[in-house]
C-alpha cells in the first residue's frame, strides 16, 4: 500500500511540475477516416478541415525561436494526418524548425499503402518516426514496419491509449461544476498532451476540439482565453511550461474520476460516449 501511495504522490508532483523542454501535438487534420467511439480529439464529430501550411510555418517558427530550437518531442497527428494533401511539407517544416529531438507522425495506418516514394523520402530525410497506432481493424501493420525498414525510416507502434483492444477516453460533466484542480491532478492527460492549435497551446486535445462536440450536440461547454496560452504573447518557453503545469478553467467540465477504459468500437456519435 505504501508503494501505491508513493506512486500516487510522484504522479501528482509530475503533473504539477513544469517540464524543462517543449513538447506538443499538432493536429494537421481535424477529421478522420476511422470512426472511433469516444475519441478524445472528437475527430469522429468533426467536419472536413485541414490546417493551413503557411499558418503552421509561422507558428512552428515562433515556437522554435522561443525554445531556441530545443524540444523533447512533437507529435504530428489528426484526425488522420495522411488525409492532408501537404503532409510531407509539414514534416519538412517541423524538422527545419527543430533540428534535434523526437518527431512522430502518428497515423491509424489505413492510408499507408497509398503513399508514394516522396512520402517515405520526407520521413527519412527529416528523421521523423512513423508511428502507427495498431487499431483492431483489417490492416496488416507488419507490412508497414517492413516497408519502413526497407526505406530506412524509423518506426514504432504508438498506442498508450489503445492496448489489448481497450481505449481510454475522457468523461465530460456538462454541468461544469467539477473542481478544476482536482480534475487536473487526476487527469491522465495533465501536463502530458499539450496541443498547438492556431497560435495557441492548449493543455489537452479536449479543450480546442470541444467545438466539434458543442456543434454536434448543441451544448455550450465554454472555452475562455485562460484555457490556452498565446505563443505570440509570451517571451520565453518557460512561460508555456508553467502554464501547462496548472489547471485551466475548462477542467471543471472533466470528470477525471470517471475517465474509463472501454472496448474499442465504432462511434454512433451519441453524446453518451463522452458523458
Amino acid at each position: 500500500m505504501d508503494n501505491e501511495i508513493e506512486k500516487t504522490i510522484r504522479t501528482l508532483m509530475m503533473r504539477s511540475t513544469p517540464r524543462p523542454l517543449l513538447y506538443f501535438d499538432v493536429e494537421i487534420v481535424e477529421h478522420c477516416n476511422l470512426n472511433c467511439k469516444s475519441c478524445a480529439s472528437m475527430s469522429c464529430l468533426a467536419e472536413e478541415e485541414f490546417l493551413d501550411i503557411e499558418e503552421y510555418e509561422r507558428d512552428i517558427n515562433r515556437l522554435s525561436i522561443l525554445a531556441n530550437g530545443e524540444m523533447h518531442h512533437i507529435n504530428i497527428l489528426g484526425g488522420e494526418p495522411l488525409l492532408h494533401p501537404n503532409v510531407c511539407e509539414f514534416l519538412y517544416l517541423t524538422r527545419k524548425s527543430f533540428p534535434h529531438g523526437i518527431i512522430h507522425l502518428i497515423t491509424n495506418g489505413l492510408l499507408l499503402n497509398k503513399q508514394n516514394d516522396d512520402f517515405w523520402k520526407s520521413l527519412r530525410d527529416s528523421d521523423i518516426t512513423l508511428a502507427p497506432t495498431r487499431y483492431p481493424v483489417k490492416v496488416d501493420y507488419d507490412i508497414f514496419e517492413n516497408r519502413a525498414r526497407d526505406e530506412g525510416v524509423k518506426y514504432r507502434l504508438f498506442g498508450s491509449q489503445l492496448q489489448d483492444g481497450y481505449w481510454f477516453h475522457p468523461t465530460m460533466d456538462l454541468s461544469g461544476w467539477r473542481n478544476e484542480n482536482h480534475s487536473f491532478l487526476h487527469c491522465w492527460q495533465a501536463n502530458n498532451c499539450a496541443v498547438l492549435d492556431h497560435g495557441k497551446i492548449y493543455p489537452c486535445p479536449v479543450v480546442p476540439n470541444i467545438r466539434h462536440f458543442n456543434k454536434r450536440f448543441g451544448t455550450d461547454l465554454h472555452v475562455s482565453e485562460q484555457d490556452s496560452i498565446d505563443i505570440y504573447q509570451v517571451d520565453t518557453v518557460e512561460q508555456i511550461m508553467r502554464f501547462l503545469a496548472h489547471a485551466v478553467p475548462f477542467c471543471r467540465y472533466c470528470n477525471t474520476f470517471q475517465n474509463r477504459q472501454c472496448s474499442w468500437a465504432l462511434s454512433k456519435k451519441e453524446i453518451g460516449e463522452w458523458t
